[in-house]
């Protein structure tokens, strides 16, 4: 018989004392103003305040300021209890969570189970979403009230990863939720459970945010979150110098150095850990003939070049990965050699080291029928992370030393994302966290063939998939058993791998800023900032 683990929060978590709460608040009405209140340069700005519209990591790390999920994250991605307090395997096809006990939205309703089934529904109906949230609720037959505290998910077939996936599904009110994403971006509809209130917001301007003083949790320590918007790396770095901001995001790595020697009164700290993104190359593999691609002469090729394997192969040999990590990235990434990160579960250690060989590259395209070579369209975005368009034209360099030209076209990722959706073009770069600390989110939303019955290859837009892969993603993530299921991901990315269905280049290195007399910060794998995990200097670890 199989063993059931059943996951519980500490006590502590459970029921904070009354006068532990009283004496946090004290000690932050002790303090003056302008302590309170914390201000945050981010690179990125959310699109959208419907915490169920449009998966990215712009709109989640904002959105998780103001809801909450059933469980969350530790800063190296590893589970917590949140709004449940507990959870359990009833069997193969059916988990319960129970709900901790006070917890009220914002407006003052108490947090039910009917709410988390609200949630769940609401996933799949949420109106011409371009990235949908519906791959972390993939396998869920049924959402079941047990009573006001108790939620029951009946599953088809065993679905491991439940727990793990609804760490990424924010809860909202079923009152208030019924409403559109345009009332949730005007704010009338964004009523979380979070450490922090919306104040304001709305595209181009900053996202304003006060203390929940009512929070379940520990007691936010900023009375006032002010996130500002500022794309530019310079002017993001010149605000923190200038002291208009507290706090910045995605550090230019040119900078990390002049800021680490600042001194006196204007003395900044740099927080900086490894990243759960990997950057990668996402050839076309599906449309044919393919727009974009070109021969030698500039003439539209009848097939697609990238359906080929020896061509894939010979980008990722013409990619000079390890350069770009030491010259353009200062040493603050490593290179890459699959999806997901070392360390991550489904990381395969029999994938060898990716290899530099412009002269097999060579060979590899004449042997392909490109003995002159081709050319190809080439989008990334420009403002998503550090150096981002800068890889990608270290790249498409590289791939024109081996015979490729490429027509590079970088953008903000405002258009970036919603032509990617459209599958606009023949190759494009972007980077991607398994934001869950393991490999299954990658492989079921972008390996997967797209199934919309399944829920699977819901980001797939490269027309990658294969009936063998879909079977052994499938064979995984209904694996109860962690050795196999490893067993199965780990095969997963060797084949995908093995066939370059994507070109991973490098793993990033996630670095913050900020005034060192007056915040600290443990630096998040998956480069969320989260107003409360930048903490006042002096006050208690989290």
């Amino acid at each position: 018989m199989r063993r059931i683990r059943q996951h519980r929060a500490p006590s502590a978590h459970r029921s904070p004392g009354l006068a532990a709460g009283a004496l946090g608040l004290a000690l932050l009405a002790a303090q003056p103003l302008a302590a309170q209140s914390l201000v945050v340069g981010m690179q990125g700005e959310p699109g959208t305040m419907d915490p169920q519209f449009n998966l990215l990591g712009t709109n989640t790390s904002a959105l998780r300021n103001i809801y909450d999920t059933l469980l969350s994250r530790d800063p190296s991605l590893q589970l917590r209890p949140s709004l449940a307090e507990s959870w359990k395997a009833v069997d193969d096809t059916t988990w319960e969570f129970r709900l901790r006990g006070g917890v009220t939205f914002h407006d003052g309703s108490p947090l039910t189970a009917e709410d988390v089934r609200f949630t769940i529904e609401r996933v799949t109906r949420v109106a011409n979403n371009p990235n949908s949230y519906a791959t972390y609720i993939q396998g869920i037959r049924e959402v079941q009230v047990v009573d006001a505290r108790t939620v029951r998910f009946l599953t088809e077939g065993p679905v491991p990863l439940l727990p793990v996936n609804l760490s990424n599904i924010f809860i909202i009110s079923s009152a208030k939720g019924a409403r559109g994403t345009g009332e949730f971006n005007s704010g009338a509809a964004a009523i979380g459970t979070g450490p922090y209130r919306l104040v304001s917001w709305q595209p181009g301007q900053p996202l304003v945010l006060e203390r929940n003083a009512t929070y379940h949790g520990t007691a936010p320590a900023w009375s006032r979150v002010t996130f500002r918007p500022i794309p530019s790396d310079g002017a993001r770095v010149g605000a923190l110098l200038a002291g208009d901001v507290d706090f910045i995001n995605a550090v230019p790595l040119q900078d990390v150095a002049r800021l680490e020697k600042t001194e006196g009164a204007r003395r900044l700290r740099v927080f900086s850990g490894p990243s759960a993104y990997v950057y990668m190359l996402f050839p076309e593999l599906e449309k044919e003939p393919l727009p974009g691609v070109r021969d030698a002469q500039g003439q539209p090729l009848a097939r697609n070049p990238w359906k080929d394997p020896k061509v894939r192969e010979a980008v990722s040999l013409a990619i000079n990965r390890n350069a770009i990590v030491e010259r353009l990235m200062e040493g603050r990434a490593r290179a890459a050699n699959q999806a997901v990160p070392e360390g991550f579960f489904g990381h395969s250690g029999r994938i060898a080291p990716a290899r530099h060989d412009l002269e097999r590259a060579r060979a590899l395209l004449r042997e392909a029928g490109y003995p002159n070579g081709f050319q190809t369209s080439l989008a990334c975005p420009n403002d998503r992370f550090v150096n981002d368009s800068k890889i990608c034209e270290a790249a498409a360099q590289q791939l024109q030393r081996a015979g490729i030209r490429v027509d590079l076209n970088a953008m903000p990722r405002a258009t970036f994302f919603p032509a990617r959706a459209r599958r606009e073009w023949p190759l494009h770069a972007a980077g991607w966290g398994s934001l869950t600390g393991e490999s299954s989110y990658f492989l079921t939303s972008q390996i997967h063939s797209p199934n919309r019955e399944l829920g699977l290859g819901a980001i797939n837009y490269s027309g990658i998939g294969t009936p063998e892969l879909d079977a052994l993603i499938q064979r995984a993530r209904r694996t109860l058993d962690e050795g196999q299921r490893r067993a199965l991901l780990e095969e997963v990315m060797e084949k995908t791998m093995a066939d370059n269905l994507v070109i991973p280049i490098l793993t990033f290195e996630a670095v913050w800023a900020g005034r060192a007399d007056k915040v600290d910060f443990t630096p998040r794998a998956d480069e969320e900032t989260l107003a409360i995990e930048v903490t006042p200097v002096g006050s208690p670890a989290r």
